[in-house]
């Protein structure tokens, strides 16, 4: 395959085949007549630590019988010019480790042990950490693969076993916290501690694979961007239970913060950033993924990512995704600079209707982003991990992800091209063509972050601030001095105030009024004007009293630009209770505001995004309408996008245009949209 070519790959799980019955010639070739380039082949499984290949490190499949199967999946592979992953899982070992050593296995904070069917989890920090590291470089040396994939690398169970009490000892000076509770800034060191020993084991890893075979593709999971461990959330999902992997500890913690996963750390020592955005599994909107892949993104400094993608879940569920859903994935994914990535679990026995879905929309998808083209936006939408894992713990849907997930939504609503940033690796480059920063509930601003952004709005960028933000340390305590009380005029709580159920009353025209609801930091204002005030009711049935009023959003000029600070989390307000009015309120603040490309009139669940080179634009509108209601797409007529200094307009599907002059610039409107579809502009 071409060395920029788009990845379109497929896992084969065979943890999950008999491998005596497993046919290895019409898999293969069932992928690669469907357009699939990338194989990835377990070398080492899940379901008890098994290889599947002669290995001289740890046991193979007890069906092997001295069988290469990975050896053989490899030849087929190849001979239809496939790339060959391959996998290794390197948390779940078997009985051949955890009988003769116990105290290698993870254990959660009241020593239990996470299981899952013949194996155990077991501890990166245990000497198991040297077996993965010689397993995977085991694998480069005997099969010139063109990657590995390093899956689950985690201290998911806490951990607390003794290896990570000694080390943890040894390397803070602490002993090992068994509770979230107590002193913040003593649990912050164990979260930062758990986060640096599971980057430091992929990265040993990783040198141990390039030492055999420096050309080889290497990554690692990243579980879940973007989403909690809630279990109220896990128990709806699994009817009453939860998977039993999520020891009682880890309540509504960010994900990441599990797996004990730093995407930005670990993303060091890899090539390409892997994660696992299930959408229906995680209980987010369709297009929750294609912003997962934007984050991992500008996390990585914009290495290739590669989301390991939901399809039918499992070939004995009841359902699978809808063709639709499926294409819109697809297209969504690649718009917001991701490659494709499917598991097959069961092969053999799984759903083959959506692989022939997926098959037809491969060829055109890999024309949408074109060669050396970078992501333009005009928005940015600030990520702090701090403020997810430390001030949000326990509490991160409410405190954080809420308020992030639904700014996220309202961006997208505004139809203006965005981008996610990432606080704790943020640059001035980043902001440089950035017209408005959104920085939803960042509690945990970084200094270094609050320095780039003050700097960005006194060259004329807009800045909001919406709800609590830098009012903490990176431990998630309180700080004396708030790191944009000077930016902002204005000192943000550390009360909080709740609206019932209230208005936002703009102060110019006390007509114009949106209803907010949910707690809002006190805002004192020291050089700034009020521009809406918040009208609490004290009750359920009360109406809102215009007597008790307290700043909701305030204004300060600075420099060239402007900075706002919101009082109430709009973002959460869209998500969890379809404010839509969030969409006009911030569309009428951003009034005067000029926008290179924008869209006119697109329906309200119609992804914007834009990728330039020197000479071209691609403008891609990626239709999820209907798709998170019914799985099923609602066509749309008449999509219109204004482009500012173009004066030539054409689909890169063929589909038909009416373009119109406009000042500067052009409307193109799209007669018809279907699922998606890529507007070239020059």
């Amino acid at each position: 395959m071409e060395q920029n070519e788009l990845i379109r790959a497929v896992t084969l799980e065979l943890s999950q085949v008999s491998p005596r019955k497993f046919d290895i010639k019409e898999t293969v070739n069932y992928f690669a007549d469907r357009g699939f380039n990338t194989l990835m082949v377990f070398a080492v499984g899940y379901l008890y630590g098994e290889t599947y290949y002669p290995s001289a490190v740890m046991a193979p499949h007890e069906e092997l019988d001295g069988r290469d199967l990975f050896g053989e999946i490899f030849a087929e592979a190849k001979s239809r010019n496939l790339r060959v992953f391959a996998y290794v899982n390197s948390f779940f070992g078997g009985a051949e480790f955890y009988e003769k050593y116990p105290d290698w296995t993870a254990r959660w904070a009241d020593g239990r042990e996470t299981t899952q069917v013949r194996a155990k989890g077991m501890c990166l920090n245990s000497p198991y950490r040297e077996v993965i590291a010689r397993v995977s470089a085991e694998v480069c040396a005997r099969y010139e693969v063109d990657g590995l994939y390093l899956d689950e690398p985690s201290l998911q169970s806490w951990c607390a076993c003794s290896y990570c009490k000694t080390k943890y000892r040894n390397d803070s000076g602490r002993e090992l916290p068994l509770s979230s509770e107590g002193d913040r800034k003593d649990f912050a060191v164990f979260l930062e501690w758990r986060s640096s020993c599971v980057a430091d084991f992929v990265g040993e890893v990783g040198r141990a694979c390039k030492k055999v075979r420096p050309s080889i593709t290497y990554f690692a999971q990243h579980a879940f961007p973007l989403a909690s461990t809630s279990h109220s959330l896990h128990k709806h999902l699994f009817w009453g239970t939860t998977s039993g992997r999520t020891p009682p500890q880890f309540e509504d913690w960010y994900r990441p913060s599990f797996y004990g996963q730093d995407i930005r750390r670990v993303g060091d020592h890899l090539d390409m950033i892997g994660i696992e955005p299930w959408r229906r599994f995680a209980g987010y909107p369709a297009w929750w993924q294609g912003a997962c892949v934007n984050y991992a993104r500008a996390s990585g400094r914009n290495k290739p990512v590669l989301p390991l993608m939901e399809y039918p879940h499992f070939p004995w569920g009841l359902g699978r995704l809808s063709d639709d859903e499926l294409h819109v994935n697809c297209a969504d994914v690649v718009a917001n600079g991701g490659d494709l990535w499917w598991p097959m679990y069961a092969p053999g026995a799984a759903d083959k209707g959506g692989w022939d879905a997926l098959s037809k929309v491969f060829s055109e998808l890999s024309e949408l982003r074109q060669p050396n083209s970078t992501c333009s936006a005009e928005i940015a939408i600030l990520v702090s991990r701090n403020s997810a894992e430390r001030f949000a713990l326990g509490k991160v849907n409410e405190l954080y992800l809420d308020d992030l997930l639904g700014t996220i939504q309202i961006v997208r609503e505004l139809h203006v091209p965005y981008k996610l940033l990432v606080d704790e690796n943020l640059t001035v480059d980043d902001l440089v063509d950035v017209k408005v920063i959104f920085v939803p509930s960042a509690a945990c601003l970084s200094p270094r972050a609050a320095e780039i952004i003050k700097s960005r709005v006194e060259q004329g960028g807009v800045l909001i601030a919406q709800g609590l933000v830098g009012t903490h340390d990176e431990f998630g305590q309180l700080r004396a001095t708030q790191l944009l009380e000077e930016l902002l005029g204005v000192r943000l709580g550390p009360e909080l105030k709740h609206a019932r159920l209230g208005y936002l009353i703009d102060r110019a025209n006390s007509g114009n009024r949106v209803l907010v609801r949910d707690e809002f930091p006190t805002i004192v204002v020291n050089s700034a004007e009020v521009i809406y005030d918040i009208a609490p009711s004290r009750d359920l049935f009360v109406p809102p009293s215009l007597s008790d009023l307290s700043p909701g959003v305030v204004r300060r000029r600075v420099g060239k630009g402007v900075a706002y600070t919101v009082g109430p989390s709009l973002g959460r307000l869209r998500l969890r209770y379809e404010l839509f009015e969030a969409v006009n309120f911030y569309h009428d603040l951003f009034t005067g505001l000029s926008w290179d490309i924008s869209g006119i009139d697109l329906g309200s669940q119609v992804g914007l995004h834009v990728w330039r080179n020197e000479t071209i634009c691609h403008i891609a509108l990626i239709n999820q309408q209907g798709i998170s209601d019914s799985g099923r797409l609602a066509r749309l007529s008449n999509q219109s996008v204004f482009v500012n200094g173009a004066s030539r307009a054409s689909s890169l599907r063929g589909s038909a245009l009416d373009v119109e002059k406009v000042g500067a610039g052009m409307r193109v409107t799209l007669r018809e949209l279907a699922h998606w579809d890529c507007i070239v502009a020059s």
